[in-house]
């Protein structure tokens, strides 16, 4: 519960659920994906 109320609270402060907004917002949600990170380190590994 706290968790989404934390969540609501930023996306509703810094506007992120706004149309001219969403798509940025997701976009940035993708390249924190826990599958890109876990790419990312693989190749930096080898």
């Amino acid at each position: 519960m706290a968790k989404e109320w934390i969540l609501n609270s930023a996306m509703n402060r810094f506007q992120l659920n706004f149309k001219r907004n969403v798509g940025a917002t997701s976009e940035s949600i993708r390249k924190c994906s826990q599958k890109n990170i876990i790419k990312k380190e693989i190749e930096r590994l080898k």
